[in-house]
């Protein structure tokens, strides 16, 4: 105990904190930089959403978003129409003064009338103003994926042709444009960025024209932000042209299930925005220059680490509720931040990960803190060990007027009633009724019970050496050392036998203690005086029936083979009167032994056991003319046990279905290997032909002195104890016994022995 107080400390030494720092910010780099790379997706996205929905920038009022809406379907008839009606809505557009005309409608077969396509056809090319979009079909196999585009004779006179592509998220919701999407080893641009390109001014934005891959798009709002018409009422010349003249229009399918409609983050319920309003958002971002451009990995790695090593510094310098404020204040820094680059410099830099990171590191090292919480509980118990061996602890170190120093105070406190609790404890264990002493690490006894003071009063306990101590009771054939006992983990418990008559039975256990140093030894003397005595006595019991009892037995056995004057009938009756009580005597004995006696293991092959308890019943079987055949046990069946006790249970089996059994009838032993729940099992069954038991009969065979009369049967006037031996025999084996039979058919007994040398 004194090693251990010595040990306790109160503080965690500076390099160790520092260390303690430097490995965290490490660590939380690494893995912030990682996630600052590859950044939970979802969540960034909500985050991006309602930024989009709180952004509010006005639409572009120079987009036209002309519908093919129900109104229209209503009044020109189902879908599709005939292309000449799409050539008269691009000569009504031209006259009217359109700046554009930008069709969401992919005329990518030929019409069924020829005329038709040459009149559309032709009136693309007097516009000299239409677009006309192109879509991607996937290869087959690895096949790289194919531009199709509207019929030759449309698509000759065309301002333009691009692809309408829709890049969706992971979640599913369309939030970003590819200004040129690969397709095999070529690059074919957006129809939307074909559209920009051709109409914007010469010094407006261009951010197709940058390294990024994908640009988000700023929705403006929902679709209802445009301003739209019907096509049937520009067809019809209800429009103005005013409302044309100038304009980008952009003519499509909006009419419910007649076309596409895609999920975007202004239409966050049931309703989708179509093809053509989602290009005329692309256009209106495009145009505006409001794009928006997402960071690269490397910017997101430095604002990452950036608000990282800010909080690292704090944590290291600032009181515990300082850096409470410092987190949440560079969480907060980090949300501003990322929305002020979105709305002012049209930047995506998320700062989920960043903010997620930065409490999770401030939560990591506000748990290393409670590591000065566990210092101040272990100098408390060094103080409560101290004050056990009557000396006032040390005041604290560098814990005054600090919170968490006076809890630790008033847990010192709780610890001392757990010391009371200790020492009631200690006080219940040294009542104990027998002797029962504990030693230091020398081996000297520092503290005894009430009944170790009574057993060793000619010396005193206290101060002794374990070893003197036990050797002044003089115990009969033992001498202990001054080196005893030895500081090893195992004692193997000794008998000690007193000249008066006493007997104890010693056991001793090494302790360790919380760190894991040799603590010294418990020792207990337990009085066995009384079960030396009964074994003794059981001791003299055997002998008396395994000698005086048999003696005259065989006396009168011999007296009756050398006296012919005794009548046979009565010679033959006072035989088997003797032959029973020798019986009884030797099954008693066995029986005895088999429960109390210890067995000795060793390897042995089941197989050869069996082979020789067949040998051995085999005179009294070839006498009945009874087949004994053995089936399996060709390879070795190893167990652990002793061989003559396992041979004798086989031959108690054997020779009761040799008893049992018919003349002329047939003994199968049945050796195998099977598994089971605790691991393989050997198991060996031996089965006749006898009269079998009922299920009551069965139940009870096993028990001392069950006897079934079975007439006509060898085994009447048997002792009853046989099974009894095989039972006790097993049960020391870690074996288990059962019996299975049917009254006419025969008994079946197994024996089931752990496998040994598995595994």
């Amino acid at each position: 105990m004194t090693k251990i107080a010595s040990r306790t400390r109160t503080n965690p030494p500076p390099s160790g904190r520092l260390l303690s720092w430097l490995l965290l910010a490490t660590l939380a780099s690494l893995v912030m930089a990682v996630f600052a790379i590859a950044p939970p997706k979802r969540v960034d996205d909500v985050l991006y959403d309602v930024l989009i929905r709180a952004d509010g920038r006005p639409a572009d009022p120079s987009i036209l978003i002309i519908d093919i809406d129900d109104r229209s379907l209503a009044q020109l008839g189902a879908w599709p129409w005939s292309r000449t009606v799409h050539a008269d809505m691009i000569d009504q557009l031209d006259q009217a003064g359109a700046k554009a005309i930008v069709y969401d409608i992919l005329f990518n077969q030929p019409a069924a009338d020829p005329a038709q396509d040459q009149a559309l056809g032709a009136a693309v090319a007097r516009s000299g103003k239409v677009y006309l979009p192109q879509f991607l079909a996937e290869g087959e196999g690895e096949a790289p994926s194919r531009v199709i585009g509207p019929v030759p004779s449309v698509a000759a006179g065309a301002a333009g042709v691009g692809l309408a592509h829709v890049r969706f998220d992971d979640d599913g919701v369309v939030r970003r444009m590819a200004p040129f999407e690969a397709h095999g080893p070529a690059l074919s641009p957006d129809l939307v960025t074909v559209v920009h390109r051709a109409t914007r001014p010469q010094d407006g934005p261009d951010p197709t024209r940058g390294a990024e891959q994908t640009l988000l798009v700023p929705f403006a709002g929902p679709p209802s932000i445009y301003r739209h018409v019907s096509f049937s009422s520009v067809l019809q010349g209800e429009v103005p042209a005013e409302l044309i003249a100038g304009r980008t229009v952009f003519i499509g399918m909006t009419a419910p299930g007649l076309g596409p409609a895609f999920p975007t983050p202004v239409t966050p319920d049931a309703a989708s925005m179509t093809g053509v309003q989602l290009q005329a958002s692309v256009l209106d971002g495009l145009r505006s220059g409001q794009m928006i451009t997402p960071v690269g990995p490397f910017g997101r790695v430095v604002f990452t680490l950036t608000l990282l090593w800010l909080l690292m510094a704090g944590l290291l310098v600032l009181p515990p509720r300082a850096n409470l404020v410092l987190t949440i204040g560079l969480c907060l820094v980090g949300l501003a931040y990322s929305a002020a680059m979105f709305w002012l410099g049209r930047i995506w830099l998320s700062p989920i990960a960043t903010v997620i990171g930065l409490k999770i590191v401030a939560l990591v090292w506000g748990w290393t803190q409670l590591g000065r919480v566990n210092d101040l509980l272990s100098h408390e118990l060094a103080r409560i060990r101290t004050i056990a061996r009557g000396r006032k602890p040390a005041a604290p170190v560098g814990f005054e007027g600090d919170v968490v120093a006076r809890q630790a105070s008033s847990l010192g406190e709780a610890i001392s009633h757990i010391d009371d609790l200790r020492r009631f404890s200690a006080d219940a264990l040294f009542s104990l009724p027998d002797a029962t002493l504990v030693a230091n690490i020398r081996g000297r006894v520092i503290a005894a019970n009430a009944a170790a003071e009574a057993l060793f009063k000619s010396l005193p306990p206290q101060g002794a050496s374990l070893a003197d101590l036990i050797n002044t009771l003089e115990p009969l054939g033992h001498r202990f050392e001054l080196d005893w006992p030895q500081a090893t983990e195992r004692h193997a418990p000794i008998d000690l036998h007193l000249a008066d008559g006493r007997a104890f039975h010693l056991q001793t256990v090494f302790r360790r203690d919380a760190q894991g140093a040799p603590a010294g030894w418990i020792v207990r003397l337990a009085d066995i005086s009384i079960l030396t005595a009964a074994m003794r006595q059981r001791e003299q019991a055997l002998q008396l029936l395994t000698h005086d009892m048999r003696s005259p037995q065989t006396s009168i056995l011999a007296l009756l083979a050398t006296t012919p004057d005794v009548p046979p009938e009565l010679a033959e009756r006072i035989s088997a009167y003797a032959r029973r009580t020798l019986a009884l005597a030797d099954g008693f004995v066995q029986l005895a032994r088999a429960e109390v006696t210890p067995v000795f293991l060793e390897p042995v092959d089941l197989s050869d056991v069996a082979v020789e308890a067949i040998d051995e019943v085999w005179p009294q079987s070839a006498q009945r003319k009874i087949r004994i055949e053995q089936v399996g046990g060709d390879a070795p069946l190893m167990v652990l046990g002793d061989r003559s006790v396992l041979a004798r249970t086989l031959v108690n089996l054997l020779g009761n279905a040799v008893k049992y059994g018919p003349e002329g009838s047939a003994i199968t032993v049945a050796l195998s290997e099977r598994p089971s729940d605790s691991g393989p099992t050997v198991e060996v069954s031996v089965a006749d032909q006898g009269p079998g038991f009922s299920r009551e009969e069965a139940a009870t065979a096993f028990r001392p002195f069950q006897r079934f009369e079975r007439p006509g049967s060898e085994a009447a006037g048997g002792a009853g104890l046989g099974l009894a031996f095989v039972h006790a025999a097993i049960a020391r084996h870690g074996g288990e016994v059962s019996c299975r039979s049917e009254p006419g058919v025969g008994s079946e007994f197994t024996v089931s022995l752990p496998r040994h040398g598995v595994g």
